[in-house]
Formats: structure tokens, sequence, C-alpha cells
């Protein structure tokens, strides 16, 4: 067995109990990968620092894949709270030590913030989440994981237009017709008749910025995707 040990640096928010999500087990063929954060009590600092060890058992990593299985428990852990309590948990993860560099991660919570979604218990949606044995996949092989997946591009910056119909049609037969308007977004968007907005979007700057304003119809579609997902997790 070896272990490593890592130091996060979030710049961001943790406003929910993340005991839940404190251990990730990754299981393969080989052994068992454990990733251990220490988090803070929820609502503190706006900059928080979190130990987080990576234990090998049996696996026998490569010291530079070590990294991965950092990085891929924050994306697990930022579902998992998002999902549980919408907006609980996002920023600016910058990691240290190891031998290999962690990439720096920024994913941001505001698609789950405007969703305007209720909340569940953070043990169920972690028992769900595990349930779903998506371990260390990256190539989603479900609807589920296709949806979930999608939401993580979308906090990374991400097209949310596209990336939100996408996840719809992941959950539902029907998608098209629960949200029209995203659709016919994505639609335009993929002919290239979608307005191109400046990064800024300031409708002081230039009044036909609020005609192009797709935020309710962004804010709707998530919120059917992250309702859909707590669905899940009271139906398991």
């Amino acid at each position: 067995m070896s272990e490593y040990h890592f130091e996060a640096e979030i710049s961001g928010i943790l406003a929910i109990d993340a005991y839940e999500v404190r251990e990730r087990v990754y299981r393969g063929e080989a052994g068992v990968v454990r990733v251990r954060v220490e988090w803070p009590e929820p609502g503190g600092e706006p900059s928080f620092r979190v130990p987080v060890h990576v234990i090998d058992e049996g696996v026998q990593l490569d010291a530079r894949d070590v990294p991965a299985y950092v990085e891929l428990f924050f994306h697990d852990a930022f579902l998992m709270m998002n999902i549980a309590q919408p907006g609980s948990f996002g920023g600016v993860i910058a990691t240290s030590g190891g031998a290999y560099r962690v990439r720096e991660l920024t994913l941001d919570d505001s698609i789950f913030t405007y969703a305007n979604a209720g909340a569940v218990s953070l043990q169920d949606v972690a028992a769900w989440y595990d349930s779903l044995q998506l371990w260390t996949q990256q190539v989603a092989t479900t609807g589920l994981a296709k949806a979930l997946f999608h939401l993580l591009h979308v906090a990374r910056g991400a097209e949310p237009e596209v990336r939100l119909a996408s996840a719809l049609e992941a959950l539902f037969d029907d998608a098209p017709a629960r949200a029209p308007r995203i659709f016919a977004l994505r639609d335009a968007i993929i002919r290239g008749e979608a307005p191109v907005l400046h990064p800024m979007e300031d409708d002081s700057l230039d009044a036909r910025v609020e005609e192009a304003d797709w935020t309710e119809a962004v804010d709707q579609a998530a919120g059917l995707v992250i309702g859909e997902l707590q669905s899940r997790v009271r139906g398991k």
C-alpha cells in the first residue's frame, strides 16, 4: 500500500456539511484507490485549505497517475454536494504536493444556484451516486452518466445551452416538449443562426443584448435536469 499527500486551496464556497463525501473509493480490477479529504466546517472563510490523501491499495499506481484521482474526487464531490444542496460548493481549486502537478480546477456552481431546485439529503445523494458505479469511468455509457458529465462541462465553462439540452435528452424521452426554448436555442447555435454576443453581455452598452437574453431558458433547463436527478435520488 502507498499513500500520497496533497493540500488543496479552495477559493470559493462550502455551504454544506461535507462529511458524507470525505472519502471516495475507486474500484478497479487490480485493486482500490481511496481519496480522503479533511473538510472544514461549512460556511467559513471564502478561501480555505484541505488536506488530501490518496491511498493505493494494490493498484500499484504510477506516480504520474495520482493527480488524476485528486481531480476526479473534486469533480465527484462537486456534483454530489450541488445535487444535494444546489449552490453549496464551487470555486477555484489549486492543489499542491506530490511528485507531479495537479491541474488547477475551476468548478462554477452557478448553474445549480439559478436552477431554482430544492434540496435532498447528502447522505442519500452519496449512496445513490455510489450505486451508479461510475468509479473512474471517463466515457458515459448510461443516460444518467451523460447528464452528470454534461453538468460538469457546464461547470467548467462549456456552452450551457448545448450541454443542458443534451443532458435533458439523456434523461427524458420527450425532452424537447419539456423545454422547447433550450432546444430552439441549441439548434440555432448549431446552425450558426444564434446571436454572437460579446463576453461582457452588457445591455447598458448595447440594448440588443437584452433581446438575446437566454438566461430564462438556461435556468429552466437546469432546473429540469437537477430536479430529475434529485427525483432519482429520492427514488433510488
